[in-house]
């Protein structure tokens, strides 16, 4: 098992380029990317709406492969930003001539919806609409007092609507929509699948558990898409909707699967698996799968598990799945947690010093720190450091190329399509970093904002090196004020995610034990929720790493939470399979989850956490061991 020496700068670098490699869709995504930020490019040079690079910024940053998500949602942010700037009225005109109060109204609204989107699921889209109004207000420096109003409003306005009208219309058109990116989806999983039962012990596919730690959040989303826009009919909207969950209990039971399972058996459900995938490909109906005839007898419920999947993928069963927990718009510990609150302080404290810094000393040139600051900040200190030296390098490798682009290309382009043609390329290359996991997606945004912010300058190719310099810098002095301020003020380590994390791992775990056996089967949304929790945790592992050495878990605590991940893993795997009622194990493990939600000291917890029954059923006794463990983890331990 990997210890804290383990994990390195050098494995977490060799980590991050592992995933520039393509996979299915990476590239679709990236052209499309780049050709809508091709055409606001154009049509802001030829329209003459300013700050393009943040138009361009905003369709990295919003723009996904699925288009019909990408159309609700553009749709839905021209009217979002209509009404905002609308709103803005009256705001801009009891501002315009007191910086004092400017600020202080920069300083409220920031707050709100920074804290709105931490604690919420708006997500970074509460820093965007922060972003928004914070630009709008300090555009009143760089206009004429009689045109402040209408100036700030049309830039910003203009600047927001743009992309949001290309994406929209693009992907209408050229899109690839929810039920394509569904079956593909669905393609992928039982190759997953078959591709891990090629391997003695299942649960080491590195493809597969990436599978299972992604959860059904993104497939729901397009079934409710597929619905809501009539992409096919009922009766196969309802089957794409019943496949999600069959494909992942036939992940999670092949994980599951123990090494005594005979070659031949695996072999068999191999050749299952690719029967179907067959079929999906030429469009025909799929087989009927039947267990191996010499399957042993005696059962195991992993085995019965990836039959009845496949039976259901193939619509010979209809399992009644339940769906998982409707959790609210905001976190539940939204307004008791002061987490939230402070990252809200901190991400505004860090633009505020920046917009203040440049008007104070009259350089507007490096405006884009203040920018900087509201796409840079991070919940924890060690994912905020991360996401700063993708940033920082995604910075330099997009200046290097805008400032290349202006000796050796620009001076030879007379056109706005020739512009279109360079941005397209370099777009490419942003978007496809972009696409791929958190580990790198950060640096691909950054690529082409520093590339934008410096190539489109004004309403068509220029070579100006002065503006370019301006704006890379401020680029550089945000990332900085971000990496002060989350440091030194309420640093939050990356341990209090993993706490959380596991306690609502566990919290899952005990809603599962709950179940009555006969409808556990049922329950793979709950099982898909653990794996996601213990995705988290395990991703915090990558990022330790990039921790300040005074935040960072003692080797100790940090060999615990690996270890409970471990013993999680596991009985995730195996409680979902027990055919055993396990209401006593419930209890416990939701003592387990508010221990360590409460991070209370082992002095103030209760002597009973550790129980000493010890079930007489052999097919209980794993589990009781297990659970056994973590008990006595978290009591040694300070986590």
């Amino acid at each position: 098992m990997a210890t804290s020496a383990d994990v390195t700068f050098r494995e977490a670098l060799r980590e991050t380029l592992a995933d520039l490699a393509p996979f299915p869709g990476r590239g679709a995504t990236a052209w499309r990317v780049a050709a809508v930020c091709a055409l606001v490019a154009g049509l802001a040079m030829m329209f003459h709406i300013p700050e393009s690079a943040i138009s361009c910024y905003l369709v990295i940053f919003l723009m996904k492969a699925d288009g019909a998500e990408n159309t609700i949602v553009a749709s839905a942010a021209i009217i979002a930003v209509t009404l905002l700037v609308a709103l803005m009225i009256p705001v801009v005109q009891a501002t315009v001539e007191s910086a004092l109060v400017r600020i202080l109204v920069m300083i409220l609204v920031s707050y709100v919806f920074i804290f709105i989107g931490a604690a919420s699921k708006l997500g970074e889209g509460g820093s965007i609409v922060a972003l928004i109004i914070a630009f709008i207000l300090t555009l009143v420096n760089e206009v004429p007092i009689n045109g402040v109003i209408s100036m700030a409003l049309r830039y910003a306005s203009e600047m927001s609507i743009l992309p949001m009208f290309v994406i929209a219309g693009f992907s209408l058109f050229f899109g690839r929509w929810s039920l394509t990116l569904q079956r593909e989806e669905l393609r992928e999983r039982l190759l997953a699948a078959r591709n891990a039962l090629q391997l003695a012990l299942p649960s080491v596919s590195r493809p597969l558990r990436d599978k299972l730690e992604t959860g059904n959040d993104d497939s729901n989303k397009r079934s409710m898409l597929i619905n809501i826009l009539h992409q096919t009919s009922k009766e196969k909207a309802a089957k794409i909707q019943a496949d999600i969950p069959a494909s992942y209990q036939l992940m999670f039971a092949v994980s599951a699967l123990p090494e005594t399972v005979p070659e031949a058996t695996r072999q068999h459900y191999q050749g299952q698996i690719d029967t179907m995938v067959q079929a999906l490909d030429a469009g025909s109906p799929l087989p009927d799968p039947a267990p191996h005839e010499t399957e042993d007898k005696q059962g195991n419920t992993a085995l019965s598990g990836l039959l009845q999947a496949l039976r259901n993928i193939a619509g010979f069963e209809k399992t009644a799945y339940a769906k998982g927990e409707n959790d609210s718009f905001f976190a539940p510990d939204a307004f008791t947690n002061p987490v939230y609150q402070r990252f809200a302080l901190k991400t505004t404290l860090a633009a505020i010093l920046c917009y203040m810094f440049y008007a104070a000393i009259n350089w507007q040139g490096i405006h884009t720190a203040m920018v900087t600051c509201y796409v840079a900040s991070m919940g924890t200190a060690g994912d905020t450091i991360h996401k700063l030296l993708l940033r920082i390098s995604g910075c330099l490798i997009g200046a290097a190329i805008g400032i290349g682009s202006l000796i050796y290309l620009t001076p030879h382009m007379e056109s706005v399509s020739a512009l279109m043609v360079l941005v397209f390329f370099v777009a490419l290359l942003s978007a496809w970093v972009t696409a791929g996991s958190e580990k790198i997606s950060y640096g691909g945004v950054q690529i082409g904002l520093a590339f934008t912010l410096t190539v489109l300058q004004g309403f068509g190719p220029t070579t100006d090196m002065d503006t370019a310099r301006d704006r890379i810098i401020g680029i550089l002095v945000g990332n900085f004020a971000v990496y002060l301020v989350s440091t030194l003020v309420w640093p939050t380590p990356a341990s209090e995610t993993m706490r959380r994390s596991l306690s609502k791992a566990l919290g899952k775990l005990s809603a599962l034990a709950a179940t009555p056996p006969e409808q556990r089967m049922e329950k793979i949304a709950t099982a898909s929720e653990a794996e996601q929790a213990l995705g988290e945790v395990r991703y915090c592992f990558y990022l330790l790493p990039f921790e300040p050495t005074a935040l960072r878990p003692t080797p100790a605590q940090e060999q615990a939470y690996r270890s409970c991940v471990d013993v999680l893993a596991t009985l995730n795997k195996e409680i979902y399979f027990s055919a055993e009622n396990m209401t006593d194990f419930s209890v416990r493990l939701h003592v387990l989850s508010e221990r360590i939600l409460s991070n209370e000291s082992p002095q103030d917890r209760p002597p009973e956490i550790v129980a000493n029954t010890r079930p007489d059923n052999p097919e209980r006794r794993p589990i009781e061991m297990q659970i056994s463990q973590l008990e006595i983890i978290v009591a040694d331990s300070k986590i």
